[in-house]
């Protein structure tokens, strides 16, 4: 499997390749072509979701020195930061509701009658129930963001794949006409 190809700011850090000067000028127009020059957006939905802020401020400083701070991938970044503050939210639940199983398990001499022992492994069957219903929903967020980091790191990827690494050569039509 071939490696993806580097930005021609890495290439230059380096300070070693066999590319010419050219074909680095001729990849960096291209890279600079693929962004909008527009600064990356918080909407308002971002803004009044504080988790989702926390992230989205946590990410631009990261962005912008991979020069990615841009709004042509903010739809992916707000989303990602959406998810991450559902993500939470569904973890401080789980946390929540182990905390009160295990003080349901603690009060179980408070259940001591025949009536009120079916009762209790009721509510006990029902919590662990609704814990693993919260989990397969934290596990589902958790899968969304991975698929959110990939295509957001694929993006990327492709974006760098598709900066054509050597200058197009011309050809003299009149030469391939007569096959020389």
């Amino acid at each position: 499997m071939a490696r993806p190809a580097k930005a021609a700011s890495i290439i230059r850090i380096e300070g070693k390749s066999h590319r010419t000067k050219k074909e680095l000028a001729i990849r960096e127009r291209g890279e600079k072509g693929l962004l909008t020059g527009k600064a990356m957006i918080e909407t308002a939905e971002v803004k009044n979701d504080k988790a989702a802020h926390l992230e989205f401020l946590r990410l631009k400083p990261l962005l912008k020195a991979i020069e990615k701070y841009d709004e042509i991938y903010g739809a992916g970044v707000r989303r990602y930061c959406l998810t991450k503050s559902k993500l939470d939210d569904a973890d401080r639940e789980v946390l929540e509701l182990k905390k009160e199983l295990e003080q349901l398990r603690n009060d179980k001499k408070d259940f001591q009658e025949a009536k009120d022992i079916a009762e209790y492994y009721r509510l006990i069957t029902r919590m662990e129930d609704t814990i693993t219903k919260r989990e397969q929903m934290c596990k589902g967020y958790r899968a969304e963001m991975i698929d959110f980091e990939k295509e957001y790191c694929m993006t990327i990827k492709s974006a760098l794949r598709a900066i054509p690494k050597k200058p197009e050569t011309k050809t003299n039509s009149l030469k391939e006409a007569l096959g020389g």
